[in-house]
C-alpha cells in the first residue's frame, strides 16, 4: 500500500497518542522515500527545536533506508558528508524509524521532544499504525 495522506495522518495521530500516554509532547515527521516531507504534526507544548530534529531523523531514515540501531554502526563522518551534500541535517539516533512493506521503503519517521527512547516509542507507534 503506498503512503497516503490518510495513512500519514493516522500515523501522526498514533505517535501523538503514544506521547500523551508517556506524558510528553513531540513533533512527528513523515518523509517519503525521495526525502521530501510528506506529513508533519506538532503537539501543543512541543519545543520549537523538535520541529527540525524530527524532520532530520525522518530524513536520515528515508535517505538511508535504515533504522537507528543500524545507523549507529555507520561512520559519523559519512552521515556528516551526506548531510553536507544535501544541505540538510542528518541524525543517526536510536529513535530513527523506517517503514518498509514487501522490502520497499515507504517512509522515514522521526519524532522529537522527549528522550530518544520515548521518541522511538512514538515513532514505532506511528509505524505500527500504518
Amino acid at each position: 500500500m503506498p503512503l497516503t495522506s490518510e495513512a500519514a495522518q493516522r500515523m501522526i495521530a498514533a505517535s501523538h497518542e503514544k506521547a500523551r500516554e508517556l506524558g510528553v509532547a513531540v513533533c512527528t515527521a513523515i518523509i517519503d522515500p525521495e526525502g521530501r516531507l510528506f506529513a508533519f504534526g506538532r503537539m501543543e507544548g512541543a519545543r520549537w527545536l523538535s520541529i527540525e530534529v524530527s524532520q532530520a531523523k525522518a530524513l536520515t531514515g528515508a535517505m538511508l533506508g535504515r533504522d537507528g540501531p543500524e545507523l549507529a554502526e555507520m561512520d559519523p563522518s559519512i552521515l556528516a558528508a551526506l548531510g553536507s551534500m544535501h544541505g540538510r541535517a542528518m541524525l543517526a539516533m536510536g529513535s530513527v524509524t523506517t517503514l518498509h512493506e514487501d522490502g520497499e521503503l515507504i517512509a522515514g519517521i522521526g519524532c522529537s521532544g522527549a528522550t530518544d527512547e520515548e521518541d522511538g516509542e512514538c515513532a514505532h507507534a506511528a509505524r505500527d499504525a500504518y
